[in-house]
């Protein structure tokens, strides 16, 4: 071999190299072939090598930006690939295997997407035929040298296979995968929320929000004169969480207006609302909630819709735990929580962490008012927070609104229950990272909070100073912040 033809063959064992124009059309004509002769079909800008071995394709087809190495073998394909995956020199690709875009597949990897039937012994193994439950791989990969992957498998998108494992169950995505057999290292998400990036935007926030949240409460004020008591609430626990006056009243004047919007009932303004607001301000609750002292506690959650509607049965146990918190808290009243946490600790459902029926969404959002006033108000440990945990992420990857609501209800349970046990703690803390980014840039500079094109309000923008808080808690990082909740979604 002269050393031209030595130094020819370098683009086919490393493919992702520049070709010329000479050697993109031999590309183009020998892809072509191997379309005519097997039925791969490639996408635009492949590399194949001609050195690479592709026999027995029974349905094949590459996106676009492929590169396959000199000496890849694949055979007996029922393969799709994404786009600009690599398969690198010496890899085996063998049955059934999906693999997502930008997947790469290093030298001597092995995926075998098909197994031999060996169940019966009164026969050789080769006579009982194969099984095919394929391999799926998701986008953005990295299958390491040396790696085998079994039948069966499903590698998560995002995750890295060490070199040399020999990955027998699935992975989950973003994982580091290591060993024989392997098991997760790591979760690659973990360092993130501890980079200097993710500091400097969660400091920079803090620093505006406590330098304009006045600003942005003068813009709301044309709300207090609706003769709402919510929008009084709100400005109240705005102002208490930057440890400062509230504005358009000294705060005895403003405490003043709160009492004399209380009534003594048990709707969710007059218990929570003005309770916490009052709270937030240094004082509390002016009259007691005289009907959750002689209340049957058993008799009236039995009562609520769990079945149906957890939300809304949620959101009347929380109202009903609060009245009985600032009862006790306020008048030394008798809080009777042995009824209270035994009938929860009953109606829990091992199986979720939940309480009640209905659809995911309503359940996650049934359980954080239900926790927030009884297990989260009360201190009391919870049932089941481990199970409570994968539902909340089962509902988190689903689909859902994005809204201030939404997202409290998920990273208050991963909150709460994380005081608890650091299980999937790495999941929760990429999620809650995840939101944080989103949300932050929906500050509008001397305005407040509002998503997209909504108004600034009041109320969402105690609401989403609040999520920031407790996601920033959730992440150890709130003490970045410089401010904390100190009304209704205040957290320990």
């Amino acid at each position: 071999m002269s050393y031209d033809e030595y130094f020819g063959q370098e683009n086919y064992f490393l493919p992702w190299n520049a070709l010329s124009e000479e050697e993109r059309q031999q590309q183009r004509e020998f892809q072509a072939e191997l379309t005519r002769r097997t039925g791969f079909v490639f996408g635009d800008d492949c590399v194949v090598s001609p050195e690479a071995h592709i026999y027995e394709v029974q349905r094949a087809k590459a996106g676009c930006g492929v590169k396959i190495a000199s000496h890849a073998l694949l055979r007996r394909l029922e393969l799709s690939m994404g786009d600009n995956c690599t398969v690198n020199s010496y890899a085996v690709i063998h049955g059934r295997v999906t693999l997502g875009s930008n997947v790469s597949v290093a030298p001597g990897a092995m995926l075998f997407g098909e197994n031999h039937n060996f169940d019966r012994t009164d026969i050789t193994f080769k006579r009982q035929g194969n099984r095919r439950e394929g391999i799926v791989v998701g986008d953005d990969v990295w299958i390491g040298a040396g790696v085998i992957i079994v039948d069966g498998v499903k590698v998560g998108s995002h995750a890295v296979l060490a070199a040399g494992s020999v990955v027998v169950k699935d992975v989950p995505a973003y994982a580091l995968v290591g060993g024989a057999p392997a098991r997760v290292l790591r979760d690659r998400r973990a360092a993130q929320k501890d980079s200097a990036e993710t500091e400097a935007l969660i400091a920079e926030f803090g620093k505006a929000a406590r330098e304009q949240w006045r600003i942005a409460a003068e813009g709301c004020a044309p709300e207090l004169g609706d003769g709402d008591i919510r929008p009084w609430c709100d400005c109240a626990e705005i102002a208490a969480m930057f440890g400062e006056e509230p504005p358009f009243a000294d705060r005895k004047d403003f405490i003043k207006k709160l009492h004399s919007m209380e009534t003594g009932g048990h709707g969710y303004e007059t218990v929570m609302s003005l309770s916490y607001a009052l709270t937030a301000l240094g004082d509390r609750p002016g009259l007691p909630f005289d009907y959750a002292a002689g209340i049957d506690i058993c008799k009236y959650l039995s009562s609520l819709n769990w079945a149906a509607d957890p939300w809304d049965a949620g959101h009347n146990a929380d109202i009903l735990a609060t009245a009985i918190y600032f009862n006790k808290e306020a008048f030394n009243m008798p809080a009777r929580e042995n009824e209270l946490f035994g009938w929860l600790g009953r109606m829990a459902l091992p199986q979720t962490g939940m309480w009640g029926g209905g659809s995911l969404l309503l359940r996650v959002n049934g359980w954080y008012r239900t926790a927030r006033g009884s297990y989260g108000q009360f201190g009391v440990p919870l049932p089941y927070a481990e199970r409570t945990i994968d539902t909340v992420l089962e509902h988190r990857a689903g689909e859902f609104d994005f809204n201030a609501c939404n997202v409290l209800d998920i990273i208050y349970p991963l909150w709460l229950c994380g005081r608890q046990t650091g299980y999937r703690r790495t999941e929760g803390e990429a999620w809650a990272l995840e939101q944080l980014r989103r949300i932050i840039p929906l500050w509008r500079p001397g305005f407040g909070f509002a998503p997209e094109k909504d108004p600034v309000t009041f109320k969402g923008t105690e609401m989403w100073l609040s999520i920031i808080y407790n996601l920033c808690k959730y992440l150890g990082k709130d003490e970045l912040l410089g401010y904390s909740p100190k009304g209704v979604h205040h957290i320990g």
